[in-house]
């Protein structure tokens, strides 16, 4: 549109005016009450959408309101907010046109073909829209008729509408409501959160119906195609009918999926009490009326699951119900739920290969661990085998609730290439309520085992207490068995020797909840490794027979090979040029298997040992030894458990007598740099000269390094002083930059790329040009430049100023100093160097009065430097070297650094005082 501004805010104002004009003027009654009062100004909202499926739902949900709208004869104008105000076709006219629109989305009252008896205002639906909307139809005499729908959610402890910009609140909602003038008010709110809008809105002249009652749930409610399906079906209902209609509805959908309902569908009628619309688990079956839970919405995934049993009577319980305890919710303070018994066992044997039964009885605490009831159980058909033997509920009135095992279906998980994933099976069970205790029992059997020997990880820690857990693993006489506990406590175990085998018993006690703290290292969780191979030989000599003809050099990478080091002038040019090649292919993560060197190249994407497979035969194929090596990452290997710790692979190469070791799965690891996860790992190199652990080489303090230097401008009349900024990176620190620098390109970000990950300890920084280092130049330390101001440098006291350096320092070392059980874990894993220096050009009148003494600290884990000195008459300099030792600390060295990180931070605090100018 062309014009003026001003006279383009006076034509929408204009058209607002006429439309409003339309609005109030109302059309002819007609001949149906139904949801719509006569003469009502309708408002459709619709949240932003957060996916292409949601998208396509609510353009489709919205169109049938249009048209619902527009068949009910009642409304006098209606105004549509939604995320694509071009994508709403306004229903036909009698004479089947459509109806156009303007360039700005609203229908055009003036249009020859224009119903003047339903004017429509499609706008962008945000918040600004929404309260001109309010601004438009304050004072009016129209009923109002309110739709709003989409995801919802919580800003801080304020529940909102999600769209796009600032999010909508109860107090808009309310807000329209007040202002909407004297006539009645209907509202159906459908997303996360809607209870507490009703609540807000509940008064005289109001009716709501709100997909919540008082619980805000974690999945969006399943209403809305509901209540559209019952509004076309009964178009004569009013709106308390539609309500009860709606919670029939609802109860019916899930109880023939047989999940805990998510959403608590709840009618406000003017100041009388909410009526909840689904029947309670009083009235209800066992499955379609339980208290409403956070239980996720499977329905698409799942073929529905047969009906549950009866309830038990309490004197009917089967005796292990009778003997099971519940714990008093006072002496678990912060849990949701409890484990009150868990066993595991493992059977090892031939046929099958491995059986195993997992049981569990867990108890609700509070209503928001209802969630708890929900289950989501992975296996990997057709080699594993999943059955189910319990799933029920013992109620708080006592009674027992089954839900039949045999009908619980599966959802089949998307294929990557030629990488089959596996299956799960989502449940949910009948009648979880605070106090229920939940009993799952099943068992899982492989037929077939995919390697000779058995090598399992089990899981000890949960996210929840545990008041007694229980292991137990049987193996065959005279078969080998190794294991190893990690990050948990427990007493040897007990041993029982039958005629067959040999059967291993833990018990636990009062095991804590796994907190989930921050800078806690990736491997950090407790369990038990178990392993049947006889020794690391057998384990190599497995692995490397199976994946021998992987690595075959074939014509097509012989040639790849030749192109690729066409112009390499020795042998560490060739392997660097073949390494940047296979870096940059496409990683696909799949699970640790085998896969043949030519299909990586022909598909150009692998997961790492595929990559690593890939690079080893290029190598070959110029004459160059290279070996696969298998990593344990970001755990470890242990040198009596041989078995299948790894999840990870890299590559070991033989360069002019030396022994280089390459990762070619990140494509911002330079050459030369083993990525986070990898350094320090004991590893085992297939096909080497011996079966024993090898350990990767440790990160070096002198490769990891940051500079950063920078001039403040302190002459001018402001306080925000313009700084330019420098920085080189080396190690971790160039792996981190260059992965912000990419994200930031993907995402069109424009924040500066150091403060991804660091901060300035003393004022702000605000940009305002830089540059860097090209993602892809590996062969170059990564630079960034920036230009900007710094505010906050300066503070005065008395009759001198106060002058501090902005010193940049890592964001998580601010996290490090909260009170923790667990060791750090610091810079993904690495050493870390800073040296920092920032030269001041100073005021002419200023001069320094006091400069700080030097400051440091010469004891590890962490050391640094401060010093300040003066150039000449007209400038400072400031400097700080800061040497972190190693990234991952023990419980016992935390304290220390977080003892000497406190004491930098004071020393940081300070600065050079100077005379205050006259």
């Amino acid at each position: 549109m062309g014009g003026h501004p001003r006279a383009r805010r006076t034509c929408a104002a204009a058209l607002w005016s006429f439309l409003l004009g339309l609005m109030l003027a109302g059309a002819e009654p007609g001949q149906r009450s139904g949801l719509f009062p006569p003469r009502s100004t309708v408002v459709l909202l619709v949240g932003v959408p957060g996916d292409v499926e949601s998208e396509g739902n609510y353009q489709d949900q919205l169109q049938g309101w249009l048209d619902i709208v527009a068949n009910s004869g009642q409304a006098a104008g209606v105004f549509v907010l939604c995320d694509d105000p071009q994508s709403v076709t306004v229903p036909a006219k009698p004479d089947g046109k459509s109806r156009q629109k303007d360039g700005d989305g609203i229908a055009n009252p003036q249009s020859p073909i224009a119903d003047p008896r339903t004017p429509v205002a499609a706008l962008k639906g945000d918040r600004s829209n929404f309260l001109k909307v309010v601004q438009t139809l304050a004072g009016g005499t129209n009923a109002l008729v309110v739709i709003a729908w989409g995801h919802g959610g919580k800003q801080g402890n304020t529940p909102v509408l999600h769209v796009r910009g600032p999010r909508i609140t109860a107090a808009d909602f309310k807000g329209l409501a007040s202002k909407a003038g004297t006539g009645e008010s209907r509202w159906v709110l459908m997303f996360r959160g809607s209870g507490t809008f009703a609540s807000e809105l509940a008064g005289e002249g109001r009716q709501i119906i709100a997909s919540e009652d008082e619980t805000m749930f974690s999945d969006d409610p399943v209403g809305m195609p509901l209540l559209l399906k019952i509004a076309r079906a009964k178009p004569e209902l009013g709106f308390v009918g539609l309500a009860e209609e709606l919670g029939k509805e609802t109860e019916a959908w899930y109880a023939d999926r047989h999940l805990a309902r998510t959403e608590e569908p709840t009618l406000w009628v003017g100041t009388d009490k909410p009526r909840q619309l689904a029947k309670p688990a009083a009235e209800g079956n066992a499955l379609a009326s339980v208290k409403p839970a956070e239980a996720r919405e499977a329905a698409t995934n799942t073929v529905n699951v047969a009906e549950s049993e009866p309830a038990t009577p309490p004197s009917d319980l089967p005796a292990v119900w009778k003997e099971m305890k519940r714990v008093e919710a006072r002496n678990y303070p912060e849990a949701d739920a409890v484990i009150l018994r868990r066993r595991l066992s493992y059977t090892l044997g031939s046929n099958p290969a491995i059986a195993t039964e997992q049981e569990t009885f867990m108890q609700v605490l509070t209503p928001e661990g209802k969630h708890y009831g929900d289950f989501d159980i992975s296996y990997s058909p057709p080699y594993e085998d999943l059955s189910f033997l319990d799933c029920e509920v013992l109620r708080t009135d006592g009674k027992l609730v089954r839900l039949d095992p045999d009908a619980i279906r599966d959802s089949h998980e998307q294929s990557v290439g030629d990488y089959q994933r596996g299956q799960r099976k989502f449940f949910s069970l009948p009648g979880v309520s605070s106090g229920a205790v939940l009993h799952v029992r099943y068992r899982t059997t492989w037929k077939t085992f995919p390697l000779p020997h058995v090598s399992l990880e089990i899981p000890i820690g949960q996210d929840l207490a545990a008041v007694e857990a229980a292991v137990q693993v049987s193996v065959p006489k005279e078969t080998p068995f190794h294991f190893e506990l990690e990050h948990v406590a427990a007493a040897d175990p007990v041993i029982r020797q039958t005629t067959y085998g040999t059967t291993y018993s833990w018990s636990f006690e009062n095991l804590p909840a796994q907190e989930h703290e921050v800078l806690v290292s990736p491997g950090f969780h407790s369990r038990l490794l178990i392993s049947t191979f006889p020794d690391w030989a057998a384990f190599g000599e497995w692995y490397g027979r199976i994946s021998k003809l992987t690595d075959e050099v074939t014509p097509e990478i012989a040639a790849k090979a030749k192109e690729l080091t066409r112009e390499a002038k020795d042998d560490r040019d060739k392997v660097l040029a073949l390494y940047n090649y296979v870096a940059r292919l496409r990683y696909v993560a799949v699970p640790l298997g085998v896969n043949s060197a030519a299909n990586v190249l022909q598909n150009e994407y692998g997961d790492c040992k595929d990559k690593a497979n890939l690079f080893n035969t290029l190598l070959h194929s110029v004459g160059i030894e290279a070996r696969l090596v298998l990593v344990p990452r970001f755990s470890q290997a242990h040198e009596d458990l041989p078995g299948l710790s790894f999840n990870h692979a890299i590559s070991q190469v033989s360069l002019g007598g030396e022994t280089v070791w390459v990762d070619t799965t990140d494509d911002v690891c330079r050459f030369g740099m083993l990525p986070p996860g990898d350094p320090g790992r004991k590893v085992l190199v297939i096909g080497g000269q011996t079966n024993a652990l090898t350990e990767l080489p440790s990160a070096k303090l002198s490769e990891h390094v940051l500079k950063v230097r920078g001039d403040v401008d302190c002459s001018g009349p402001t306080d925000a002083l313009p700084v330019k900024l420098h920085a080189t990176a080396a190690g971790y620190p160039d792996y981190a930059l260059r992965t912000t620098a990419r994200e930031s390109k993907e995402h069109a970000l424009t924040l500066p790329l150091l403060a991804a990950q660091f901060r300035p300890v003393a004022g702000s920084f605000a940009l305002e040009t830089q540059s860097a280092t090209s993602v892809a130049a590996l062969t170059e330390d990564f630079a960034w430049d920036a230009t900007g101001a710094c505010v906050g440098l300066w503070s005065t006291a008395g009759g001198s100023r106060l002058l501090r350096a902005p010193f940049w320092l890592p964001k998580e070392w601010d996290l490090a100093l909260h009170r923790r059980n667990a060791g750090l874990y610091l810079n993904q894993g690495y050493p870390l160097m800073l040296e920092e220096e920032f030269e001041f050009i100073l005021p002419a009148s200023a001069q320094p009065a006091v400069l700080p003494g030097v400051s440091e600290n010469q004891s590890a884990p962490l050391r640094w430097r401060i010093e300040w000195t003066k150039i000449g008459n007209d400038k400072l300099s400031a400097r700080m070297r800061a040497e972190l030792a190693g990234g991952e600390l023990s419980p016992n060295e935390t304290p220390a650094l977080q003892k000497q990180l406190r004491e930098l931070l004071a020393a940081l605090a300070g600065g050079a005082v100077l005379a205050a100018p006259p």
